[in-house]
């Protein structure tokens, strides 16, 4: 099966599931989006996995590297277009929810004694800070990265890491087991 093959499905599932998953679950919570990320994660690990490894004769570390490089990058570059445009003109309240339940969830009296105690356990760390001061900053940095435009990089990041280091285990063990035979 060649990389292109490969890409198209794990593509095409991952968007399929994005778009059942929405239409089944209407409220979307933050766990709930974080299963999302996690079914991408593995949909880019199976199709590294059977890149490098299906009828694939090469045991050269970095030509499955490549291999398994060139799927994440595009793959990440897909899956992120798919988060920017669904955040961006599908379901651009999705993204304004999220901060919502942030703030809500930062503004909990168990969040201020969370914070109290972080400034007791690291007082130089947080010198001049108060529990409001950490509480105020954890607000600011919600409602700079809860938008369209930040979910693009963030996801294409956090996807290309993950190909990254799965695809060099992956390369790893292949040529590790070679070396059994």
């Amino acid at each position: 099966m060649k990389n292109r093959n490969i890409l198209g499905i794990a593509v095409t599932a991952s968007i399929f599931f994005e778009v059942v998953f929405n239409y089944a679950v209407k409220d979307l919570t933050l766990h709930k989006s974080l299963y999302t990320f996690l079914f991408h994660s593995l949909i880019l690990v199976l199709g590294v996995f059977v890149a490098i490894n299906y009828k694939n004769i090469s045991f050269s570390r970095i030509k499955n590297f490549k291999k398994g490089l060139i799927i994440s990058i595009v793959f990440s570059l897909f899956i992120s277009g798919y988060y920017y445009s669904y955040h961006k003109w599908m379901h651009p309240e999705l993204l304004e929810k999220k901060r919502i339940a942030l703030i809500e969830l930062s503004e909990k009296k168990e969040t201020i004694v969370e914070a109290k105690k972080k400034i007791e356990l690291e007082p130089d760390y947080y010198n001049g800070k108060s529990a409001e001061d950490l509480i105020e900053m954890q607000q600011d940095n919600i409602n700079n990265l809860l938008k369209a435009g930040k979910a693009f990089p963030i996801s294409l990041l956090l996807f290309l890491l993950t190909g990254t280091f799965f695809t060099g285990l992956i390369s790893q063990l292949k040529y590790l087991f070679k070396k059994i035979k």
